[in-house]
């Protein structure tokens, strides 16, 4: 049985780092091979953000894990 690779990308509305995330992202699965599905989060208000555990735009998370270390024990929710 393989593993499904499952990518995040959250967001805030409006953030400046949006494509330059989406394009990095594309670009690391492109060059490594691996097949994965992406799926892009605008985090609309602060209610969403605690509920999704989101850190801060942009985020990026595979398999439901944050890919900044030190993102992974912060409890500090919202809309930054």
């Amino acid at each position: 049985m393989s593993v499904k690779t499952k990518i995040e990308i959250l967001v805030a509305p409006g953030c400046a780092s949006r494509q330059q995330t989406e394009d990095q992202v594309a670009t690391l699965l492109a060059e490594s091979a691996i097949t994965a599905t992406t799926e892009l989060i605008v985090v609309v208000d602060p209610k969403q953000a605690a509920s999704i555990r989101f850190l801060g735009s942009p985020s990026v998370r595979v398999n439901g894990i944050d890919v900044e270390p030190e993102a992974r024990n912060r409890k500090e929710y919202g809309m930054g």
